[in-house]
């Protein structure tokens, strides 16, 4: 590989073992023993999502083939294009705790590989592209195997390299979960804000005296409906191009660009509406 001096490229298999999950529906069996298991739902990109774990039934003799240990970095088998390869390292965050067949547990050899670079190098834009490049894709989904995951190509600095790397990012990471945090405080303390100044629960001072009136929409605002794009040739074509809006464009308080044109789907003059500007 061409790149720093002392960085190597290896597979994935070389370095790490791939550990599949205990599959589910199984009956019958022997030795049964009920514990909790990470499921898809659980494996976040780059955190673990454990507000909700479930049991599965496993046979005794075969946990220690699904137990999962400090370290183990695990990946999602498929999903969305968005989901594909997401994980995190588990910290033993449950005792005793299994995976799902659709969560790989890759345990590195910590002699040649950190479980903290491997996680961010398959988070990253590097390792996005090649499990999308190898998946099995269907419409909205795509998923990878095992023997794809074995092959994945690690860049592997030195391991004091990796460490200051991984340190690095774990500090950005520590840094936007503070700012998230604090934006999330902002957000709940804007809609109590909302919900008291208007619904008149607080008053300025200047406004005190003065009361409120409850009315019905229709009566102070005019409602207009849009048309709905003809599919199909429409009798009455409408002349020059203009951008519409469908319900996709509606943002929680902005509004998506669409790139489509209301000629490009056909549509009839007579099921136009254009907004006026300000609305």
């Amino acid at each position: 590989m061409g790149g720093p001096e002392g960085w190597r490229k290896r597979s994935l298999e070389d370095i790490a073992q791939i550990r599949t999950g205990v599959a589910k529906g199984k009956k019958n069996i022997p030795d049964p023993v009920l514990l909790p298991y990470l499921r898809v739902a659980n494996v976040q990109d780059g955190y673990l999502d454990l507000s909700e774990m479930k049991k599965i039934e496993v046979s005794a003799k075969n946990i220690s083939r699904y137990l999962l240990e400090n370290g183990d970095v695990l990946l999602t088998e498929g999903g969305d294009f968005d989901k594909l390869g997401r994980g995190a390292i588990w910290n033993g965050q449950v005792a005793d705790c299994l995976h799902q067949n659709h969560v790989f547990a890759v345990r590195v050899d910590r002699d040649a590989l950190l479980p903290e670079f491997l996680s961010a190098q398959t988070g990253s834009g590097y390792g996005k592209a090649y499990f999308l490049s190898c998946a099995k894709r269907s419409t909205n989904l795509a998923s990878i195997n095992s023997t794809q995951l074995k092959q994945f190509p690690v860049i592997v600095p030195p391991l004091p390299e990796q460490r200051k790397i991984a340190d690095i990012l774990s500090t950005w990471d520590r840094a936007i979960e503070v700012s998230e945090a604090l934006l999330a405080t902002a957000r709940r303390q804007k809609r109590s804000l909302m919900q008291s100044l208007l619904t008149g629960k607080r008053r300025f001072p200047e406004f005190n005296g003065q009361p409120w009136k409850e009315v019905r929409l229709g009566d102070v605002v005019n409602t207009v409906i849009g048309g709905t794009p003809a599919r199909k040739e429409p009798s009455y074509w409408l002349n020059g191009s203009h951008t519409w809006l469908s319900i996709r464009d509606l943002g929680p308080k902005y509004l998506d660009k669409t790139k489509e044109k209301i000629t490009d789907l056909g549509v009839s003059k007579s099921n136009v509406k254009l907004l006026p500007t300000g609305t």
